[in-house]
């Protein structure tokens, strides 16, 4: 079975002692048979490694610090949360807006603390965001970095966090450039309303960073973009019905229930396949392939 290996920081792996690889956000998989008990260890470079035995459990239970996805070709491990080694109390930004007072701190893990008014948070935060500045938009707390951004309400809720490779905040308005965690090299420019206490999306188009074999004809990389950007209006809510064609509109109703409940799209190697996420308990999801048939630039059919 193909055993993909993931990780939120850069880790050294290894499988029953023995180095394998390098890994990182972009997948790395080896042969394993879940029945021969292989036992894989994931050393970041400032935290303790964690480990897992790639059993047939990871299917049921995933282990502690672990996300499992169960791939229609294999199974997923996502190395997630890894013990810190060193507690000493770091403060890295503070900054102060009225009566709102933010520290971004380390004391074995990330954190970041948020004092209003009367009210007191404090949230983990992944290591990506270790040198990250604090800033005010109105209501929200941002955290960023030169390739991740996150924002918060005055209560410690998180309402976004991605990698990005721009951003700007205008009336009450994120738009942001979002570069999908894939080898494609494909964007997204997303438009969010930041609403009280929410980061509400409300627009995305999807765009080819780098086009594959040199491309260039811009109807063929808009046809291959379809897909993902199909699903992810069905995701977000948004009216997907002009993607359709007009023999498919008539059932878009339907299609709905068809795709099911699902927490996010991964885009695969095929572009006219994507994957969904769906959860069926804490740290563990099933990625289930849709494929799309496209005629005349729309899509023609759905297939699971």
């Amino acid at each position: 079975m193909k055993v993909y290996f993931l990780s939120s920081t850069p880790c050294a792996l290894s499988l029953n002692g023995a180095y394998f690889g390098l890994v990182d956000g972009f997948e790395r998989f080896a042969e394993v048979s879940l029945n021969d008990g292989v036992f894989a260890q994931f050393f970041p470079q400032n935290g303790l490694p964690i480990g897992c035995f790639l059993t047939q459990e990871l299917r049921f239970t995933p282990p502690e610090g672990f996300e499992i996805y169960l791939l229609p070709d294999g199974i997923a491990v996502y190395a997630r949360d890894f013990p810190p080694h060193d507690f000493t109390l770091q403060t890295i930004d503070q900054k102060r807006s009225d009566d709102t007072l933010v520290t971004l701190f380390c004391q074995g893990e990330l954190q970041l603390s948020i004092e209003s008014g009367t009210t007191f948070s404090v949230a983990r935060l992944p290591r990506a965001f270790a040198n990250a500045n604090i800033r005010f938009y109105g209501n929200f707390i941002a955290l960023e970095t030169d390739t991740k951004l996150a924002l918060y309400t005055k209560s410690g809720k998180c309402v976004f966090c991605e990698n990005v490779l721009s951003h700007a905040v205008e009336n009450d308005e994120l738009n942001a450039v979002v570069l999908l965690s894939d080898s494609l090299g494909r964007i997204a420019e997303c438009r969010y309303a930041l609403k009280e206490n929410e980061c509400e999306r409300t627009a995305i188009t999807l765009k080819q960073a780098r086009a594959e074999n040199g491309e260039t004809d811009e109807q063929k990389i808009a046809e291959s973009l379809l897909p993902f950007a199909f699903f992810e209006s069905v995701l977000l809510g948004a009216d997907y019905t002009a993607m359709l064609s007009n023999a498919l509109a008539e059932k878009a109703d339907a299609i709905r229930s068809f795709l099911g409940e699902f927490v996010a799209v991964v885009p695969t190697r095929s572009a006219n396949i994507c994957g969904l996420v769906k959860k069926k308990k804490e740290r563990l999801f099933e990625v289930t392939h849709y494929t799309v048939e496209i005629q005349d630039g729309k899509i023609a059919d759905i297939r699971g």
